[in-house]
């Protein structure tokens, strides 16, 4: 917390030696010596590369070696710090320094620090009395006061007795004894506690602990307790292995009281869970042919037995998410290749387990770049894919497929018209399982369509606007079709259809460059389908009034059913004072979930310091209200804080299901300008009778 101010100390000081002690350059008005003293008087100034000092007296007796500084003794540094004293003793021989009320502040940082007296000698410097702001010197809103401060230079260490905090004149907290490490390596030690209050469970208390041994990785651990609800650990683990590579190994275990766990018919009394992340930029083109391969890994796995270990997690990540995505991706490729290896593992939070839920575990992915052949104009590429699709119980599967398409592109006109015609060879062969055994039903499926088309991309500028639109119309044509065995509703095809894809893009650009219209539209035909001749038509239009604000909405027409399926609209804007964000989805078709979804959060800055802020979240369709929350901030220079209060829906899981609970929540945040911070979080939740998510 007083990291930024033990620095500014060691620095003045430090500067300070090393001038005294090194070449400067000394300035008065008049200078005498009286026996073994040589005096200077009359506003004296010294000069050194990195700092300016001034005094109205100074003495230096040449057999002691002992500098004394007399009225006014300021020290300005190069980077904008200084300090102020009333009288200053340098004893060169031994490097100890003493001095009478003296102010230190820092130009960067704005902290000030004011003590009575202070002392430096053999790497331990001490302070008594002081105080520490880095608000206004005569009126400070805040300041840390305390009787005594000690600092070790060999240690990197500081303890302080007695800090208290004041707002204004009104002492708030105190602290009997505090002391923490001031250099920039990671120290093990106690971090920030946290404190909060729910209805239900009582007290929250979380006391973070800081482990470092090494410089590569370090460990946090949150032990917490709820009073009237259970103990827990949660905690993270961060490393760095290579210079290209990080991850993150986050765990938890809480233990519910039976009391709670009984009273709230939960389906755990433990709730517990795992979360590793690792990203790897070179994991094997490092080994391979310089310059030749890129590859990479990415990690996200979480496993949990219930959503309640994201929840009694005492930070604001709730969980809002049903589906728990757990992914691992690598891929290396290089100018002519692509190989990729994927897996996706999926945990459904509403259900009791996840024996029936579908996984990707893994699929595979090869492809070859587009190629010229021998023949002028004339291109390839291949694409192959393997997916097995697994579950403990239920139907599984193991696809293949294969793509190659074969394109001839020429330009006419000047460019004017891009002309494409291609041969696509498709195959796909599905296996079926049922728990460990192959079962007879398959499935096989071999396509082979054309696809002709015709492009342009024109430009054309007008006197305010330029105008910019790009036109695609293709052709499909399937040749051969042959399709046998049983394909389940999971298996994806690739079943083209003889129809026209028609996309429309235009874009007006202002006299400044700003793109202040977009729109998209595209559809698709089906030339031999009787029932759905036209695919659903999308539309999308984004229009900027300004920089600041814009409107934009997104639509799909479903001409099967005669009705807007699927209409996602937003009203953005932000300037200096202002920042509105109106999200709205609605989804309504056989073949979708219903969605009717809104979202919406502004703000208003009253002025420099004070703003206000709302927010909802509500689902028309459930008809209930997600979460709504409003609050009030204040920013100075030297602090800020922020009033927050909300009332949100939150899943758990109980052994009849997920059920929801309402909680509600006021939070309070401070934070002192480069000093720190705290929160302090109350929560009420109670349980929605006959409502569940």
């Amino acid at each position: 917390m007083f990291r930024v101010v033990t620095l500014l100390l060691i620095s003045i000081f430090a500067v300070f030696a090393n001038s005294l002690t090194g070449t400067y350059e000394l300035y008065a008005p008049s200078i005498h010596t009286i026996g073994d003293e040589v005096i200077a008087e009359g506003g004296v100034v010294i000069y050194n590369k990195d700092s300016v000092f001034s005094a109205q007296k100074i003495i230096y007796n040449q057999k002691s070696d002992v500098l004394e500084l007399i009225g006014d003794v300021y020290t300005s540094l190069e980077d904008g710090g200084g300090s102020k004293n009333e009288y200053l003793k340098i004893e060169l021989k031994n490097e100890h320094y003493s001095g009478d009320k003296l102010f230190l502040f820092d130009k960067l940082s704005d902290l000030w620090i004011s003590g009575a007296t202070a002392t430096l000698s053999k790497g331990k410097f001490r302070l008594r009395n002081a105080s520490i702001s880095s608000c206004d010197v005569k009126d400070p809103d805040w300041q840390f006061r305390f009787s005594k401060g000690s600092y070790y230079s060999e240690k990197e260490y500081v303890t302080l007795n007695n800090p208290t905090f004041y707002f204004k004149k009104v002492p708030l907290l105190y602290f009997p004894w505090l002391a923490f490490p001031t250099g920039t390596t990671r120290t093990t030690g106690l971090l920030r506690p946290y404190i909060g209050f729910e209805n239900s469970e009582n007290l929250l208390f979380v006391q973070p602990i800081f482990i470092a041994p090494y410089k590569n990785w370090d460990i946090e651990l949150n032990p917490q307790i709820r009073l009237d609800r259970g103990l827990g650990l949660y905690g993270t683990l961060r490393f760095v292995d290579t210079s290209h590579s990080h991850g993150s190994v986050k765990f938890g275990i809480f233990d519910e009281k039976k009391a709670y766990a009984q009273e709230r018919d939960l389906k755990n009394s433990v709730h517990k869970g795992v979360e590793v992340k690792y990203q790897n930029s070179k994991l094997l083109s490092n080994y391979l042919k310089e310059g030749s391969y890129k590859d990479a890994l990415l990690i996200n796995y979480t496993n949990l037995n219930d959503i309640d270990y994201i929840n009694l997690k005492h930070d604001e990540d709730y969980a809002v998410n049903k589906l728990i995505t757990s992914k691992l991706n690598y891929y290396i490729t290089d100018e002519d290749e692509y190989l990729g290896l994927y897996a996706k593992y999926f945990i459904d939070t509403e259900k009791l387990d996840n024996d029936d839920t579908l996984q990707t575990l893994p699929s595979f992915q090869y492809h070859k770049f587009t190629k010229n052949l021998p023949w002028e104009n004339f291109l390839y590429s291949i694409d192959y894919k393997f997916k097995n699709s697994y579950r403990k119980e239920g139907l599984r599967a193991r696809q293949h497929e294969i793509s190659l398409p074969i394109i001839y592109n020429k330009s006419f006109f000047n460019e004017f018209i891009n002309f494409s015609a291609s041969e696509n060879l498709y195959y796909s062969r599905v296996h079926y399982l049922e728990g460990n055994a192959t079962i007879d039903d398959h499935a096989n499926y071999f396509s082979n369509y054309h696809n002709l088309s015709i492009s342009s991309d024109l430009s054309k500028k007008y006197e305010n606007f330029i105008h910019n639109m790009q036109i695609d119309v293709s052709y499909i044509i399937p040749s051969v079709d042959n399709k046998n065995g049983y394909f389940a509703d999971f298996i994806p095809f690739s079943l083209e259809q003889k129809s026209v894809r028609v996309k429309f893009n235009e874009y007006l650009y202002d006299e400044n460059g700003l793109d202040f219209l977009i729109h998209r539209i595209g559809q698709n035909i089906y030339l031999e389908s009787i029932d759905n001749r036209l695919d659903d038509l999308e539309n999308e239009i984004i229009y900027k009034f300004s920089k600041d604000f814009y409107v934009r909405n997104t639509l799909i027409y479903s001409h099967v059913y005669d009705k807007l399926k699927k209409i996602q609209s937003g009203v953005y804007y932000k300037d200096a004072y202002n920042n509105i964000r109106v999200d709205h989805t609605f989804q309504e078709a056989p073949d979708l979930d219903k969605i009717n979804y809104l979202a919406a959060d502004f703000s208003r800055k009253i002025d420099r310091r004070y703003e206000v802020f709302a927010g909802v979240d509500y689902d028309f369709d459930q008809d209930f209200t997600k979460e709504w929350r409003m609050g009030w901030s204040m920013k100075k220079r030297c602090w800020d804080y922020r009033v927050r209060y909300s009332q949100s829906v939150t899943p758990s899981l109980t052994s009849g299901g997920t059920e929801s609970f309402t909680r509600r929540t006021v939070y309070f945040f401070i934070r002192l300008a480069n000093i720190g911070g705290v929160e302090l979080k109350s929560e009420k939740d109670y349980a929605l009778e006959g409502d569940s998510l």
